[in-house]
């Protein structure tokens, strides 16, 4: 099922115990309701009762309204965060997916300190906890507007709004702004050159952090690794991607995108590919793990990743299991 709209509204009808009168509902419209602060709590997230196996029902339940004899009733066709309210349009009748969930970033979800001990992942990856403000209507609407001219001006996708790295940018300048109280905006931008040449440090920044983490893994041969080989067909340039999986503490799958780099090996040999492989993994320390065996791989089973990982432990069933599940 592909996703569907957040404003799509979605006409349900009341219990029969009640008067039938047909109202319509908006995913907006459930948030702002979930959302309202009254001592009757006429609106609230339920959990999903039914057989679920999907995450997403951790963090998402159903909206539903209070009714005459003190019990809530589901409004049918949405799902909405438990902690930040945010509404999606959900069928539950079979056809529903849950992808869409499953990419909802909540502005509120925090694990409890008293539970949760963090871990090097954790602290790699941390988001800034930040206090919740309200704007202004007139407020709002100004920046609405300029996101929605920014997006239609530049051609970029809706979701965009959605990125985490565009809130974790947005929430420097702020951060900066309250420092710097006459900082202008263009103080804050670089060139793409600047950019460019920023990438090399902060990726040997990164895989510093990433290394003892990745070879605790593989020290304890938790570690599987993917390689894949693909070509731009624009411009003919070959690629090395390697991806590691790994379960943490937590039973959490983790995927870390190693490399994504340009194939610049003299043929697609097994050796060659073998060779491509081993100077990507001896940037994090990881060459010795692969020769004892102490690392699992999983590929698509092409012949040449087969050469050059020859001798290694393949898990083919995984890889097609990944690719069964992401299409």
């Amino acid at each position: 099922m592909t996703d569907i709209g957040l404003s799509s509204p979605i006409l349900i009808d009341d219990s029969p115990s009640r008067s039938q009168i047909n109202q319509t509902f908006t995913t907006s419209s459930i948030e702002n309701m979930l959302k309202r602060k009254d001592n009757r709590k006429e609106f609230t997230v339920i959990e999903n009762s039914q057989k679920k196996s999907s995450s997403a029902w951790a963090t998402f339940g159903f909206p539903a309204r209070l009714i005459e004899n003190g019990t809530y009733e589901r409004i049918h066709g949405f799902a909405s965060c438990f902690q930040c309210k945010t509404t999606y349009t959900f069928h539950s009748d079979g056809s529903g997916s849950t992808k869409h969930l499953l990419r909802h970033v909540c502005s509120k979800s925090a694990l409890s300190s008293e539970h949760y001990h963090e871990g090097p992942l954790g602290k790699l990856f941390k988001s800034k906890k930040t206090t919740s403000v309200t704007l202004n209507s007139k407020d709002s609407t100004k920046i609405k507007d300029d996101l929605t001219k920014w997006i239609c001006t530049s051609i970029r996708p809706f979701n965009i709004i959605e990125d985490l790295g565009l809130r974790n940018v947005l929430q420097t300048a702020m951060d900066f702004s309250r420092k710097y109280p006459d900082l202008d905006s263009s103080q804050l931008l670089v060139t793409p050159t600047t950019i460019s040449k920023n990438v090399h440090q902060l990726a040997e920044q990164y895989r510093s952090l990433l290394q003892p983490i990745l070879i605790e893994q593989a020290a304890n041969s938790c570690l599987c690794l993917c390689p894949d080989l693909w070509t731009d067909k624009y411009r003919k340039v070959n690629y090395l991607g390697l991806t590691a999986m790994f379960a943490n503490k937590n039973y959490e799958l983790i995927l870390l995108d190693l490399c994504c780099c340009e194939y610049q090996e003299v043929d697609k040999s097994g050796d060659s590919i073998l060779q491509a492989i081993r100077r990507q993994l001896d940037l994090y320390g990881l060459t010795s793990y692969m020769d004892n065996n102490k690392i699992v791989f999983t590929c698509d089973r092409g012949p040449n990743i087969l050469k050059a990982l020859k001798g290694k432990f393949i898990l083919s069933l995984v890889h097609s299991l990944k690719i069964k599940l992401i299409y």
